[in-house]
């Protein structure tokens, strides 16, 4: 089972701004906070809204740390990538769910945009050769295997609690291995449109995959990454 750490303080204050912010939307109808409902598998549904995704409003990034005895001779690293999938909303809650995928091939690493947001950790400006290095790493064969396994795929099994904050529980599959995350949401929306922010931490180990390492496992990349997750989506046409 894949191990979602505990929440660290400053994430836990960016939901609360989040829900904040929600409190002054209003969601549509199927959406509206309920109390204690369970959403559960998109698998299970058999009807309800369907929101399309909106992939270049929606966002997943990856903050990676270096880690090991020479750390400082190693960078984080800033990854984001597009996000695509669908949210069902029904009017029975145990109806809906969601399915998302971040095509891997586009998953892009350290852009200086990307960098400067962060700052802190991240501030320090890396070259356009070292940037690709850690993109082709990524990509191979030791970590996400871009070739064979083209895509990361996240699906509901259960959402908890008001909707608006629901505790969720889903499957991801990564390199063709599955494991469950447990994570809190913020769900909010205004005019048909729902936005959904997600803050977390996952193991890598606990994916299967074994963190990247050079120098002999002096320079490596720690186990935990943080995950953000912003998804915008609209009802779909059909």
């Amino acid at each position: 089972m894949l191990i979602i750490t505990q929440e660290k303080a400053c994430r836990a204050v960016i939901l609360s701004c989040l829900l904040a912010l929600s409190a002054c939307q209003t969601l549509p109808d199927s959406a509206a906070p309920g109390n204690g409902t369970t959403i559960t598998s998109v698998t299970a549904r058999h009807g309800g809204q369907r929101y399309r995704i909106d992939t270049q409003a929606s966002q997943i990034r990856l903050l990676v740390y270096r880690d090991g005895p020479m750390a400082r001779v190693g960078h984080n690293h800033v990854m984001a990538g597009p996000v695509t999938g669908d949210i069902y909303v029904s009017d029975t809650a145990a109806a809906s769910g969601f399915r998302i995928e971040i095509p891997v091939e586009s998953l892009q690493v350290d852009e200086p945009a990307l960098r400067g947001e962060e700052g802190g950790e991240f501030s320090a400006t890396l070259s356009d050769q070292a940037r690709k290095g850690t993109r082709d790493n990524m990509l191979g064969a030791e970590v996400l295997d871009a070739a064979h396994y083209p895509l990361i795929v996240i699906e509901s099994d259960a959402l908890i609690g008001p909707r608006w904050n629901p505790d969720v529980s889903a499957r991801i599959t990564v390199r063709g291995k599955t494991g469950t995350l447990k994570f809190p949401a913020a769900v909010f929306g205004q005019a048909g449109e729902l936005t959904v922010i997600a803050v977390f931490t996952v193991l890598q180990t606990e994916l299967g995959m074994t963190p990247y390492s050079i120098l002999g496992g002096a320079v490596t990349v720690r186990d935990a990454i943080d995950i953000r997750v912003r998804l915008v989506a609209r009802p779909a046409a059909d």
